[in-house]
């Protein structure tokens, strides 16, 4: 049995006749009557009663074509579907990111290049401003920043990946280590490192100014410009706490974050944002959830 034999059977139903479902196909007689020969004796059932008039369903050959007709519809849509989900995998996503996430988007990348080989992702880097034009301006399919809910709008969809606060971090040399949690007081003759962010620079303007001696050694958006100013700079810096898990071992091991008094109960987001009512593609919605258990995890 197959998918011919079944197109065949449905179209003889249909017309009558032999005579008219070869001429539906652009085949012979004889081939349409073997072809429907060789499916009764695959069955071992009569589905035609043959006349001088034409051919009529006998009870049997009545439950065989109900059961043709759903699978050749099932084939369709599978055919349909299949059609769609290349349709997808070829699709061309345009992320637009903050350099904190790059490695859990390349990551990404790399897994969706062997899942799906006609899938072109396209990344580029900027700070919080930069994605947020990018995607407004419909140039990115998405982006992926840290912000708070302060800076949430109605001009884009938001969608929150995961959710962290804002924590002072340090080198495991300096003294302020040994706080539960820091105040703009405890912080005097301190060298600040600076993601160019507008809520990260809110906090760090209320920090800094609680002492003339504090002072901004660095304004970058380069990520290990950043950390390598704390661990080998005696700087400090402020930052979400899941940025921490993006960063390489070499790092990690050693910094230190210290809650923020002030910002403990201020929770800031990591999240996806995208064109207000616009759509997101399947294979966006895929990617994001990839990204989502990276960081959750």
């Amino acid at each position: 049995m197959n998918i011919t034999q079944l197109h065949y059977l449905i179209t003889a139903a249909s017309c009558g006749t032999f005579t008219k479902a070869a001429s539906m196909h652009h085949m012979t007689v004889p081939t349409i009557s073997q072809s429907i020969r060789q499916l009764e004796d695959e069955l071992d059932t009569v589905i035609f009663h043959r006349t001088k008039k034409g051919i009529v369903p006998t009870k049997e050959g009545q439950l065989i074509l109900k059961h043709a007709a759903s699978v050749l519809k099932n084939v369709e849509m599978m055919k349909q579907e299949l059609s769609q989900l290349k349709e997808d995998s070829s699709e061309t996503i345009i992320i637009s990111t903050i350099p904190g996430m790059v490695p859990q988007v390349v990551q990404t990348t790399i897994e969706f290049a062997k899942k799906y080989p006609l899938l072109n992702v396209q990344m580029i880097e900027g700070d919080t401003q930069t994605v947020l034009n990018h995607v407004n301006e419909g140039y990115a399919s998405m982006g992926v920043i840290s912000y708070s809910s302060e800076q949430q709008d109605d001009s884009m969809e938001w969608m929150p990946i995961i959710q962290g606060k804002a924590v002072l971090i340090v080198n495991k040399k300096s003294s302020l280590r040994f706080l539960d949690a820091v105040t703009a007081e405890d912080l005097e003759n301190e060298g600040f490192v600076l993601y160019k962010d507008e809520f990260i620079e809110l906090i760090a303007q209320e920090l800094i100014s609680a002492h003339p001696t504090n002072r901004i050694a660095l304004s970058t958006n380069n990520m290990d410009a950043l950390y390598q100013m704390v661990v080998h700079g005696d700087t400090i810096t402020i930052g979400p706490d899941f940025i921490i898990h993006s960063l390489p071992s070499s790092y990690q091991e050693q910094i230190v974050t210290i809650p923020l008094k002030q910002y403990h109960s201020k929770p800031v987001f990591l999240g996806r944002i995208t064109r207000k009512k616009e759509q997101a593609t399947r294979m966006v919605e895929e990617f994001t959830a990839r990204l989502s258990e990276l960081f959750n995890r």
